[in-house]
């Protein structure tokens, strides 16, 4: 087999000269979180003219949206079936888009309207359009520090892999789902008396697609039996089906969500070990 060129096997050694690599980038509007919110405002801003970037710390685009194990929107309508829409501009070409992919399919609840979609089919949507409209993309991108003047944000440094990116802004939007912006800011921000807590989920795979799935009271009935045994706060589950895939994700617990590196990574690895015992024992 030929892939059309020659492979060189020729190594040039390199070594770290200690020198801290550093790029600065201006722009009209840095939008910190790639999600869906810091998307639609990136977008709306590069159609009015704006220059802008948009930074995140994954490494694609689209937040929890594409890069979360539900696929699912569900604030897009009103309570009530089949529901009333009241979410639109950019939601409107996106639901278009994944329409015309056969790639979204919508469930009618009892209580409101669900959106299941395909998070690929997502993910080249939101990089297409912020593409075409000139968004200058920054993933993998931490947060540091902030920059101001004592009244206004000037400019924010992030830390990346290929060094550290100082962005210079005249406007700023915080689109980070946990005030990440405001707060290295110095704003006020408000956070609860008591402690955070999470959802812990667990993808189940295999199910039968020519059969009736389980219903939601069955899961919620298999969570609540064994979730003393296996410690889970949380009694009673929720589950979310797609209907091209032969699986469902289990909301099986909430797990408290520790603001220290060290303890939020250790409680992750506790809440997964104690979900998946009671789902599979």
């Amino acid at each position: 087999m030929s892939y059309g060129r020659p492979i060189n096997p020729a190594t040039t050694v390199v070594r770290h000269s200690g020198e801290i690599l550093h790029h600065e980038l201006e722009v009209d509007l840095c939008v910190v979180g790639a999600s869906i919110s810091g998307t639609a405002t990136g977008l709306e801003a590069a159609r009015l003219g704006k220059s802008v970037a948009i930074v995140d710390s994954l490494p694609t685009l689209g937040g929890q949206a594409v890069n979360s194990i539900i696929g699912t929107f569900c604030g897009l309508y009103r309570n009530g079936t089949p529901g009333h829409r009241f979410t639109f501009g950019i939601v409107d070409e996106m639901l278009d888009d994944l329409e015309k992919r056969d790639a979204c399919y919508y469930r009618y609840g009892p209580m409101t309207t669900v959106v299941h979609y395909n998070e690929i089919a997502l993910s080249r949507w939101i990089e297409t359009s912020l593409d075409d409209a000139g968004v200058v993309p920054i993933t993998g991108a931490i947060l540091r520090d902030v920059e101001t003047d004592g009244r206004s944000l000037q400019s924010v440094n992030l830390v990346t892999r290929y060094g550290d990116v100082t962005i210079r802004a005249e406007s700023f939007a915080d689109c980070s789902r946990d005030a990440a912006l405001a707060y290295l800011a110095g704003l006020e921000c408000r956070e609860p008396d008591e402690a955070f807590y999470g959802s812990q989920q667990v993808v189940f795979e295999g199910l039968n697609t020519e059969a009736e799935p389980p219903a939601r009271y069955e899961w919620s009935e298999r969570i609540d039996d064994k979730a003393a045994d296996y410690g889970l706060l949380c009694q009673g589950g929720l589950a979310f089906y797609f209907p091209w895939k032969d699986a469902a994700v289990l909301n099986t617990t909430h797990v408290e969500t520790h603001l220290d590196p060290i303890e939020a990574s250790k409680m992750g690895q506790i809440a997964r070990i104690r979900s998946t015992g009671a789902i599979i024992s």
